[in-house]
Formats: C-alpha cells, structure tokens, sequence
C-alpha cells in the first residue's frame, strides 16, 4: 500500500479518549456482558433517537446475528411442511446465511428494476410460497423497502417476513414509522456502516412480546432459568461493544454532518460530467455507499480497471448475487434478470466520512477518464 492509496472505505470509530468514560464504569462495574448497563443504556438512546419507546430496539453481537434471533423469534426454527427462506439474491451472503442457521434452505429471488428491492405484488402470487417459512426482503445499501406493503404481504400470505435492514441506520432515523409493531427489521453495527460499535446489530421491532422472543432466542433459548426452551444461540452483545456505541453516539451529529458534506462533494464535483453511468449516494443511499451505475458491463469492467491502476480501490459490493456463489448454487432459485443486470454494472467507489475533495475530484477524473476512452473506441 502507498501513501496515495485511496480505500474504498476506511472506517473511524471513537477513540480511546471517548470510549475511556464508558470503560471505566464497566471496570468499576466488573459486568461485561448478559445485558449490561451499558447495552440497556444504549438501546434506550437508540430507541429515543428513532423515536419509539426503549422495547423496540434490542442489540445483538452482529448484525447477522439479529437477524437470526429475529427469525427464531417471528418464524421460529424451519418446519418440515415449510423448509424455504425466500431471499432476495441481490444481498449479502450473511442474509442466506442467518436463515439456513434457523434450519431454512434459501430460494432466491429477484428484485425490482427500480427499488432494487423485491416486487412484493409478484411474491404475494409465487408459487413456492406453500413452503416458505419464513420471507427476508433486504434494504439493499440502505434503501428500505415499504413496511406497509410488506405488512399487507405477511397478512395476505401468512408468512413471517423479517428484513434485513443492516445498512439502513439512517433511513430508520428519518423514517420512525419504519420499525413496525408487526414486522421486525434488523441493523448492522459493523464498522463499515454509518453507525458501529465495532461489531453488532439490533432488531428493531415495536412488540413488547415479540421482543421478548429476541431476547431468549439470543441468550441460548433460556427465560428466567438455565433451560434451553426454544431454539436459541448466543447473540449477546457486550458491554465493551456497548461503549463503543454509547461514544458513537455522542459524536453522532458531527458525524452526520460529515457525512453529509462529503455526498455533497460527490454531488457537486460529478455534476455536467459523462462518467459512463450514473451516481447513487446519501440521501437514497446509507452515507456509507457511493456507487457508480456503469451503462453497460463493458463500461464498468473499465472504469474499475482505470481505478485500480490508479491506486484507487473499489467493491462489487453484492458481487453477482447469491444464486453464483458456491454455498448457494445448489439452492432453488427464480430467473435473475435484474439482478445479474444490475451485478454487471453497479460499482462501490471510495466513501467515509472524512474523504477529502482532492481524492473525489481524483477518483472522478479517472472515471471520467474510462468514460471517454470508451466513447473513443466505439467512435
């Protein structure tokens, strides 16, 4: 790596000085984990800054994790009579991953051209919902899908629907009517998205019950004694995970502030320039993502090419969809238009909170760059 190297992220969590406070409770204390003071403490402030009382959020120790207690807790484990997941394939592996964990075999389906979500019209009709346990739509880079329309789907099929929502932190804040009273959405906490403790998760969820369920199922299945009683593991987060949270938010509006700036160095610096495709950012999109939609899989195969020779680093962020990878390729699946549309052309650019405008203006040159030697060539 050289000096002029630029990541395609580069994560800053709290440092040592603004998690020190925090640390010293929990040496004070010697509590460390099993739900903490700290972990309640940070569910609280969570739960006040979406706008709900402090029930509907409750953390786990990743956000796969979450969404494993969150289908164990609303789905429960997979059934005999009803083995499938049914699962966007435009996601990230963990998705597919937490529901086969529950016991469930993922089928993959494909997403809508402009949501980039699943068509919730057609899934309400398809033929393998007979046997699906359990329904996983995604907020894809944090664009959340209608919880209203995904309420209507777990009411009109009867199929528990829980989403993974993992980068979708700053959708929740600016949309409290997002966390549902009947559908659970889970967030990620890692430190390659807006808000982290490092490593974590939540299920966001406005059912005292229901989150009861996700506290059982993440403490090995017990309820006031040391018996497994339900399917359960061990989704605990920990009080120095919670301390990492509890100083993220402290600094969370200087954050916000810039991240906001830095999109909106992206967006003044991409404007009236041909970059053989078109940007997506904050605000559609989690602050965490900036992506570059190539016009053509050529286009994108140049333009990452071009970036990469000049020291510039970027992600196929879902790579080509789940139904491709190895793990995965045995599953049943729907055909994937859309989705390996879509794969071929969506490219993840450089983003953090503190990327400088000399770096954009170099990573958009480049694209630039790869634009216009495509045009040339096709002249």
């Amino acid at each position: 790596m050289t000096k002029s190297f630029i990541p395609v992220f580069r994560p800053a969590l709290p440092n040592g000085p603004e998690i020190a406070p925090y640390i010293a409770e929990i040496d004070a204390r010697r509590h460390y984990t099993n739900r903490g003071p700290l972990v309640e403490r940070l569910e609280a402030r969570l739960a006040a800054l979406f706008g709900h009382r402090e029930h509907a959020v409750r953390t786990a120790s990743s956000g796969t994790s979450a969404i494993e207690v969150a289908i164990l807790a609303h789905a429960g484990a997979a059934k005999a009579e009803r083995p499938l997941a049914l699962i966007p394939s435009f996601t990230f592996a963990a998705t597919a991953l937490a529901a086969e964990r529950c016991g469930y075999q993922p089928y993959f389906l494909d997403i809508e051209a402009n949501s980039w979500t699943l068509d919730h019209e057609r899934l309400a009709r398809h033929p393998v919902l007979a046997r699906a346990g359990v329904i996983l739509p995604v907020a894809p880079f944090g664009v959340l899908p209608d919880m209203r329309a995904l309420e209507a789907l777990q009411d009109a099929t009867g199929v528990p629907v829980v989403v993974d929502a993992a980068a979708a932190f700053e959708a929740v804040v600016g949309d409290q009517a997002a966390i549902s009273d009947r559908v659970p959405l889970t967030l990620s906490f890692h430190a390659t998205k807006s808000f982290s403790s490092g490593e974590g998760g939540a299920v966001l969820w406005n059912e005292p019950r229901g989150q009861a369920r996700v506290m059982q199922a993440a403490n090995f299945g017990f309820f006031h004694s040391r018996e497994a009683r339900v399917p359960g593991t061990n989704a605990k987060l920990s009080e120095y995970h919670a301390a990492v949270g509890l100083a993220m938010l402290d600094g969370l509006a200087q954050r916000r502030a810039d991240w906001l700036a830095v999109a909106g160095l992206w967006r003044t610096h991409s404007a009236g320039r041909d970059l053989g495709g078109r940007l997506h950012l904050s605000p559609r999109l989690s602050s965490a993502y900036v992506l570059l939609e190539a016009e053509s899989p050529r286009q994108m195969e140049r333009t990452e090419a071009h970036l990469y020779t000049g020291l510039v680093e970027t992600r196929r962020w879902y790579e080509g969809g789940l139904h491709v990878q190895p793990h995965f390729t045995a599953r049943g699946r729907d055909p994937m238009p859309m989705t390996e549309s879509l794969s071929e052309r969506l490219l993840g650019l450089p983003m953090a909170h503190d990327l400088d405008e000399e770096h954009i203006v170099l990573i958009l040159d480049r694209i630039a760059e790869a634009a216009s030697t495509s045009l040339r060539d096709t002249a």
